[in-house]
């Protein structure tokens, strides 16, 4: 059975890639990022991991809409590997592995939305602390 369940931090910018669907007009969408991991170590050092991640269509799209880099997020999906080889050759080349994440669990929250020039709550603290001086 093929199954992961990961969860981690995202590590860099998500790529958003659009490809022609099978129907006419139709775009594909696929998001695709490195997740930081954390791996168990005997000696108590923080070492991690860090793993391609994919997802498709109404999933990368809010993927991208909710969290970008520094999001906690939780994934389950599958492991993907094939042969890739930038000359063309056909037999051998590099073995390249990810992560295709059929599930995604955020783990941190979204930031509110400035509303027409609003502060926020962290920002109306600090100000709040200096008038009282």
């Amino acid at each position: 059975m093929n199954q992961i369940h990961l969860t981690g931090v995202i590590a860099t910018e998500i790529k958003v890639n659009e490809y022609p669907g099978k129907e006419a007009g139709e775009l594909k969408v696929k998001a695709s990022f490195l997740l930081g991991v954390r791996r168990p170590s005997s000696n108590g050092e923080r070492k991690g991991d860090l793993i391609r991640v994919e997802t498709w269509g109404r999933q990368a799209r809010n993927l991208v809409q909710y969290n970008g880099f520094k999001s906690r997020i939780g994934i389950s999906g599958r492991l993907r590997s094939e042969f890739y080889n930038p000359d063309g050759v056909q037999k051998g080349g590099q073995l390249r592995s990810c992560v295709v994440a059929d599930q995604i669990e955020y783990l941190t929250p979204k930031h509110a939305p400035d509303r027409a020039g609003s502060a926020t709550v962290a920002d109306e603290q600090p100000v709040a602390k200096a008038a009282r001086r």
